[in-house]
């Protein structure tokens, strides 16, 4: 892998963190996922662009490769829990009931951060060395941990929502980058 384009994305994948659409309150939710969006395809752009700027050595493969992974686990796990949240500020939720929408705990908000972060990590792995069906086993333990939980209809949905997102985003960014691991 040419660390030239990786470098690129790494850049992106870090530097999105501090773009204002990512704080609450700055924009809409759909408007938000718009701007990371076509941000996205920019820095995609950009690096397929610089990918002949450079031939690389065999250690620049290397670095090139690290480059890469280290911009992939940045972008699902970090960028990801405030993308996953952007998607999730789409379905009104409330801290105390009868404020309409659903009724999540905020100690069940950070919880549910972390846990979708490794969500998101594993995921990411499993794509990366191959292991697609063992995604379902993701999918299978998170049930298993939220089962009394899943008896409130709305809480469930909302779940389903988040570890659907999460699980998306990350298969989505490990193939992307399985893909750009042969742009050559």
């Amino acid at each position: 892998m040419n660390p030239i384009p990786a470098v690129v994305l790494l850049a992106f994948a870090v530097g999105v963190a501090f773009t204002p659409w990512r704080r609450a309150g700055w924009t809409t939710p759909g408007r938000a996922l718009l701007l990371e969006a076509g941000a996205l395809v920019v820095a995609v752009v950009i690096a397929w662009l610089t990918r002949d700027v450079a031939h690389p050595t065999r250690a620049g493969m290397f670095w090139g490769r690290l480059a890469l992974f280290a911009a992939g686990y940045w972008y699902a796990c970090a960028g990801g829990a405030v993308l996953i949240r952007r998607v999730l500020d789409l379905v009104p939720v409330g801290e105390s009931p009868g404020k309409g929408g659903i009724t999540v705990p905020a100690s069940e908000l950070s919880r549910g951060m972390v846990i979708g972060v490794l969500e998101r990590a594993i995921t990411l792995t499993l794509v990366f060395i191959g292991q697609f069906g063992a995604l379902g086993l993701v999918l299978a333990a998170k049930a298993l941990t939220r089962f009394r939980a899943l008896d409130d209809r709305d809480f469930a949905e909302y779940v389903l929502i988040g570890t659907l997102a999460s699980i998306l985003f990350a298969l989505l960014v490990g193939i992307a980058l399985r893909f750009v691991m042969f742009w050559g």
